[in-house]
């Protein structure tokens, strides 16, 4: 079995989770307001912060080279999303406190076992590009929006979003690990689930 069929698997009662949610039913049930998604994309900002940074600095690395990908990356998407949506003070206000724990989380990572960080990077991303693009139709058809606000599911760099989830997960399997990082792998994924778990239930 491959490294991406391998999480995939060991993830998939997780994800079913996730989709079971109370918020993610709230957001498919047309009960999404402007206020929640916002204060989503407030958490989902400290998050991404974290995760890129932490991508970035590892760019040299052997291994996590592979996973320096910026036309993935969020933050830029996530500060304009949240300017046009909170002012341009958004910054002063503070994610659910779940963001913060989740953000602390991959930056001790990224120093002291970075490539985990691979395992947030494919619970995010992949996720991004698969049911977050059905986030996004719901979100702009329920908040009347299009483009400003919702450009956190856009992927302008993408051209074909299938092609390039085949490359992650090619990556993903080509990448070289010793005795026990396939399984810690798998349990830095599960982890990724239950962060954005605690997170659902304090916007919810």
């Amino acid at each position: 079995m491959t490294l991406s069929e391998y999480l995939r698997e060991g993830t998939a009662d997780l994800h079913r989770e996730a989709e079971s949610s109370a918020f993610v039913s709230r957001f498919m049930n047309g009960g999404l307001d402007r206020d929640t998604h916002s204060r989503h994309l407030l958490a989902l900002q400290t998050i991404y912060t974290a995760l890129e940074d932490g991508l970035e600095s590892l760019k040299d690395d052997p291994r996590l080279a592979a996973f320096h990908l910026p036309a993935l990356w969020r933050r830029a998407a996530l500060q304009a999303d949240l300017e046009y949506l909170r002012g341009p003070r958004w910054h002063d206000e503070a994610p659910v406190p779940a963001a913060r724990t989740y953000a602390e989380h991959l930056r001790a990572l990224t120093t002291d076992r970075p490539l985990r960080l691979v395992s947030h990077a494919y619970v995010r991303y992949m996720g991004d590009l698969s049911g977050g693009q059905v986030l996004r139709r719901m979100a702009a058809r329920q908040l009347g929006l299009s483009g400003d606000g919702v450009r956190f599911y856009e992927f302008p760099e993408i051209s074909d979003v299938g092609a390039f989830k085949s490359d992650f997960r090619r990556r993903l399997d080509e990448l070289p690990l010793v005795d026990g990082e396939r399984e810690a792998l798998l349990n830095e994924a599960r982890s990724a689930f239950h962060l954005n778990a605690v997170m659902f239930a304090e916007l919810t």
